[in-house]
């Protein structure tokens, strides 16, 4: 069968984002004969797929190159601030917003004390305080290109539907409900998707990764090839609710012995009366009883990354408000991971998350930065 003919319209939307992407991954910036020569595309072509970026001020010009002698190239480069985006976390106690620009980096970041309630008026609770957000930061809405909401919960798309989500006591919820209050572009999507994507953006896409969320709840997401694998029924890497103690201590779900239910950080935190700096603090000092849980903790996290590392074979990515305090526990872990398995690569396999606790936001936020680099 001969090989289906290409448009002219489409070809030319290809040339122009092969233009975009080839400026938009440099590291420096670069001459339009430089582009020409690396995509092996004519100069004319270039030229007038530049003239269309720079007047849409994607693209600026970032000075000229060294002189050899005749007229100076000007050098072109990303205008990474001309779009953003903004991600928006609902979690038990907390709204977290961010804006990131065209290259995933923070313009804004705001963390506002906020029980969740399924109501009307908590969900114009975060839209005003989306536009006050905006305000403040002096984001323009001309130039924002979508607003993403994040929640711990199973988001089934298909039926526009939040499924359950135990730790918010929600079950069968419209999405509707939550973005009909946004006069924006909006996209929902479970929180350990978004730290997902945020987290293999950050560690340039490898081929399969795991990432698993430890926050109030504890999820994951499974990426292949930069998207979120979500399974049949939109349930794939649902980690916090494997089993890994039979007839073990009672989750939100309802069940006993999940991994939510020995690794939430309330389990080091809320549920002992403390903050996470506070337990940390007390590790720090060697209390007696402290030592004890973490120690716990860690068998348990370790037999959950070995269940999902020995069924996955991937990289392993452990994202959350965690992360900063576990970077100096990663021998630790490592160790007991090390006793559990008879293959030889445990040490290579497992990495921290670089986004911290607001991986969810940028994530979510991320959809429509990789939407707007896909259609240029």
């Amino acid at each position: 069968m001969a090989p289906k003919r290409i448009s002219t319209t489409e070809l030319r939307k290809q040339n122009r984002n092969r233009v975009f992407r080839i400026i938009y991954e440099a590291d420096a910036p670069m001459t339009k004969q430089e582009i020409s020569q690396k995509l092996q595309m004519s100069l004319p072509t270039v030229t007038q797929n530049l003239k269309e970026l720079l007047e849409e001020q994607v693209l600026t010009y970032a000075g000229t190159e060294e002189s050899t002698g005749g007229r100076k190239a000007r050098l072109i480069a990303l205008n990474k601030n001309t779009y953003f985006s903004v991600g928006i976390e609902l979690s038990p106690k907390h709204i977290r917003f961010i804006a990131i620009n065209l290259k995933a980096e923070e313009l804004a970041f705001e963390c506002v004390e906020c029980p969740f309630r399924n109501t009307l008026e908590y969900r114009k609770t975060y839209a005003e305080k989306l536009e006050l957000f905006l305000d403040h930061f002096g984001l323009s809405r001309k130039r924002l290109l979508g607003v993403g909401i994040t929640l711990p919960g199973v988001i089934n798309e298909q039926e526009g539907m939040v499924e359950i989500a135990p730790v918010l006591q929600l079950r069968q919820m419209k999405l509707s409900l939550l973005t009909e209050v946004i006069p924006y572009p909006t996209f929902v999507q479970n929180d350990a998707s978004a730290g997902g994507v945020a987290e293999w953006w950050n560690y340039d896409g490898p081929a399969a990764m795991a990432y698993v969320f430890l926050g109030k709840g504890v999820g994951g997401a499974l990426m292949l090839d930069g998207k979120p694998f979500v399974g049949i029924h939109q349930r794939s890497a649902e980690f916090g609710h494997m089993c890994i103690e039979t007839n073990g201590k009672k989750c939100h779900c309802g069940r006993n012995g999940c991994f939510e239910a020995y690794c939430s950080i309330s389990c080091i935190g809320d549920d002992l009366g403390i903050s996470l700096a506070d337990f940390f603090q007390r590790l720090e000092e060697k209390d007696p009883w402290i030592e004890q849980i973490w120690d716990g903790y860690i068998d348990h996290l370790a037999i959950a990354i070995h269940n999902i590392h020995i069924i996955l074979d991937c990289e392993i990515v452990i994202g959350g408000s965690l992360t900063p305090y576990l970077s100096k526990y990663m021998p630790l872990l490592r160790s007991r991971l090390r006793e559990k398995t008879f293959f030889p690569d445990e040490e290579r396999y497992l990495h921290l998350g670089r986004c911290s606790d607001k991986a969810n936001c940028i994530g979510v936020a991320l959809h429509f930065i990789d939407a707007f680099l896909k259609q240029i």
